[in-house]
């Protein structure tokens, strides 16, 4: 997010800078796009190093905060405490970014929210994480205001240009040469209850749950389907979760699926068939997927399969269901 007009301001060709680290100009139009960590690093750099300005990561995070998660974002803003959005974030984050592995520490009367980026050890990190950081920031003061002047960022580089350079960019009090990599605030502020989310998260959700439609407004179920299938992973893939995420209370969501000849548990079952059938054929262990789709027991997955294919997994993977392999 923010890199194709950071670019554009800098006068930059974002086009030229993907390409030359081998990627399509695809990832500027579909935002849900997966890339490395390691060629989101090497990017940074490039452009960082083409414009001749060294807080470009840092000036991306502007456009960065609570809808960069999707609807990750808006579930953290649901929960009771800042605390429960934080717990959120960190138990999923793995889903929306892999190779980075953050954790809550206390420190006396703070809390340091510390990243640590798992990527090759001879690129430079310093825009990835300054990026980070300050999303971070962003995402916390969303939550909760308090956290504007009462948090502040500790990186373990040196500053990359003055102050008031920084200043131009963040209100965030940034503190070089440090330990580790966080967010520093008082532990108190945990217990803060998040801000309902801002119409630009729920913008962004809407805009996730219609990218397929081409302009036309998505049936209620399609969209509760979407959200299923982006949650199931996290094991909240419930109606007391997305009924809200959809501006519903529960019963609002369930009588409006009803009336369109369905139900919430239909929807929850009909996409996880599709995801067992695609892990299926991609040949993944059965054991793996009745974990991935919330079963704790093997067998409660074999049933469930059974019933909505008319045979077991097993069976259905050695039948004509099976992949066919091609020279």
């Amino acid at each position: 997010m923010g890199f194709q007009a950071l670019c554009r301001s800098r006068h930059i060709n974002p086009v030229e800078m993907l390409a030359a680290e081998g990627l399509s100009s695809t990832v500027l139009r579909i935002p849900d796009l997966m890339i490395a960590y390691d060629s989101l690093a090497h990017v940074l750099n490039h452009t960082a190093d083409v414009a001749d300005y060294p807080l470009f990561g840092l000036e991306m995070s502007k456009y960065q905060g609570l809808k960069t998660f999707g609807p990750l974002g808006l579930l953290a803003s649901q929960s009771a405490t800042v605390a429960g959005s934080l717990e959120i974030i960190e138990k999923y984050f793995h889903f929306h970014a892999s190779g980075v592995i953050m954790n809550l520490v206390p420190h006396g009367k703070e809390m340091h929210f510390c990243l640590d980026i798992m990527i090759d050890p001879s690129i430079s990190q310093e825009q990835l994480l300054e990026m980070s950081l300050v999303l971070g920031y962003n995402v916390l003061c969303e939550l909760s205001p308090e956290f504007a002047s009462q948090t502040s960022i500790h990186f373990r580089h040196p500053a990359l240009a003055e102050p008031e350079e920084y200043s131009a960019i963040t209100r965030a009090k940034l503190c070089f040469g440090q330990e580790r990599d966080a967010l520093v605030f008082p532990a108190r502020l945990l217990e803060q209850k998040p801000s309902p989310a801002s119409d630009e998260v729920k913008n962004y959700l809407e805009a996730f749950l219609e990218r397929e439609s081409q302009g036309h407004e998505q049936p209620l179920q399609h969209k509760v389907s979407k959200l299923i299938y982006e949650l199931i992973p996290t094991g909240e893939a419930t109606l007391t979760t997305i009924a809200p995420m959809l501006g519903m209370n529960m019963r609002t969501l369930q009588r409006e699926l009803r009336q369109q000849g369905t139900e919430f548990r239909t929807l929850l079952d009909d996409v996880r068939f599709e995801i067992a059938r695609t892990a299926l054929e991609q040949n993944h262990s059965i054991t793996d997927v009745a974990l991935n789709l919330g079963y704790s027991e093997l067998s409660a997955f074999s049933r469930a399969f059974k019933r909505w294919s008319g045979v077991p997994p097993q069976r259905w993977r050695h039948n004509d269901h099976a992949p066919r392999m091609m020279h």
